[in-house]
C-alpha cells in the first residue's frame, strides 16, 4: 500500500533540474497492467473467433482506453463543474484524480460500436469478448486505487457507533491511510479530515477488485453455456447486469466525496443511480439475444 513505486532522478537527463525527481506511481503501473491483462484476454477470444488478429485487437483496446479515459474525465468535470469554472487547464490534470468509470464506459461503448460498424464486424461477438477483458482490467486496475488511497472506504464503526481508532479494536481487513503523505490521493481529493488517520476504513478498493473478479468468473461460466455459444450478446448482457449489481452493493462501503451522494434526492450515489439504466439495458439485450435465431451475430 504505497503511492510511488520508485523515483527517477532528473539529474540522469542532460539539462534537467538535478534537484527534482520523476515519480513512477503505482496507480499508473496498475492501470497499465490492467490494460495489458484485459487486452490479452480480448485478443485471445477475438482471435479464437477469427474476428481480429492480435495486433488489431491491441489497437482496438488502446482506442477503447483512450476514449474511456476521456469519457471518465468528461463526466467528472460535468459533475464537478463549479470546481473547474475558470480553470480550463485543470480539466486535463487527470494525475490529480477525478475519473468516473461510467462516463468512460459510455464513451468507450460508443467508440466500440463505431469501430465494429466501420470494419463490418459482428458487434455482439466483439462486445462479448470486450466485456470479459474489461472485467479483468478493472479487477487489476483497482489495486492502483488502493495503492494511491483513491476511492477510499467508509469509516469502520464500533458497536456504540463511534469510529474505530485503536488498532487493537480494528478488524483484520481494516486499512488506514496517512493523512498528508506525499503522493497520496488525499493531497488532491476533497477528503474530509474525519476520514484521515487515525481512523480505520473499509478497503473498498479491494472490494471492487474482488467483485470484478467474481463478475469475470461468472462471465466465463456463462460464456460456456449453450445459450451463450449459440447467441452472441448473452455475455454482454450478463455483464451489463452483473457489474451494476456488484457496484451497487460495494458503493455502500465507500466514503469518498467523489462518489456523489444523494443523486436527485434518491439517496443513491452517482454510480448506483447510473447503474440502474445500465442494468435495464442488460435485461433488454438479454431478452433480444435469447429471442434471436441461434448463431445470429
Amino acid at each position: 500500500m504505497f503511492p510511488v513505486l520508485f523515483r527517477i532522478p532528473m539529474s540522469w537527463f542532460p539539462g534537467a533540474d538535478a534537484d527534482t525527481v520523476f515519480p513512477i506511481r503505482m496507480f499508473g503501473v496498475m492501470v497499465i497492467l490492467g490494460f495489458l491483462a484485459g487486452t490479452w484476454l480480448i485478443g485471445r477470444r477475438l482471435e479464437k473467433c477469427n474476428i481480429l488478429e492480435r495486433q488489431d485487437s491491441f489497437d482496438f483496446c488502446f482506442y477503447l482506453l483512450a476514449t474511456g479515459i476521456a469519457g471518465s474525465r468528461l463526466l467528472y468535470v460535468i459533475q464537478e463543474f463549479d470546481r473547474f469554472r475558470g480553470k480550463f487547464l485543470d480539466v486535463f490534470k487527470i494525475w490529480e484524480g477525478g475519473l468516473v468509470w461510467y462516463g468512460g464506459f459510455a464513451c468507450a461503448t460508443i467508440f466500440a460500436f463505431w469501430f465494429t460498424a466501420k470494419r463490418k464486424l459482428p458487434v455482439l461477438v466483439v462486445t462479448d469478448a470486450t466485456v470479459m477483458g474489461l472485467a479483468l482490467a478493472l479487477a487489476v486496475g483497482r489495486w492502483g486505487c488502493f495503492c494511491a488511497g483513491d476511492d477510499y472506504g467508509a469509516k469502520l464503526l464500533a458497536e456504540d457507533g463511534s469510529p474505530i481508532v485503536l488498532p487493537e479494536h480494528a478488524p483484520w481487513y481494516a486499512v488506514q491511510f496517512p493523512s498528508r503523505a506525499e503522493g497520496w490521493r488525499y493531497a488532491f481529493s476533497e477528503t474530509a479530515d474525519g476520514f484521515m488517520a487515525p481512523y480505520w476504513l473499509h478497503p473498498v478498493q479491494i472490494y471492487m477488485s474482488l467483485s470484478n473478479f467474481v463478475v469475470l468468473g461468472l462471465l466465463f461460466v456463462i460464456s460456456r453455456l449453450r445459450m451463450a455459444l449459440d447467441r452472441p450478446g448473452v455475455v454482454t448482457a450478463s455483464y451489463l447486469m452483473l457489474y451494476p449489481i456488484a457496484r451497487f452493493v460495494v458503493e455502500f462501503w465507500r466514503g469518498d466525496a467523489d462518489r456523489g451522494l444523494d443523486v436527485m434526492g434518491s439517496g443513491l450515489s452517482f454510480s448506483q443511480a447510473f447503474g440502474i439504466p445500465v442494468f435495464l439495458l442488460g435485461v433488454a439485450l438479454l431478452r433480444r439475444s435469447l429471442r434471436s435465431a441461434p448463431h445470429a451475430a
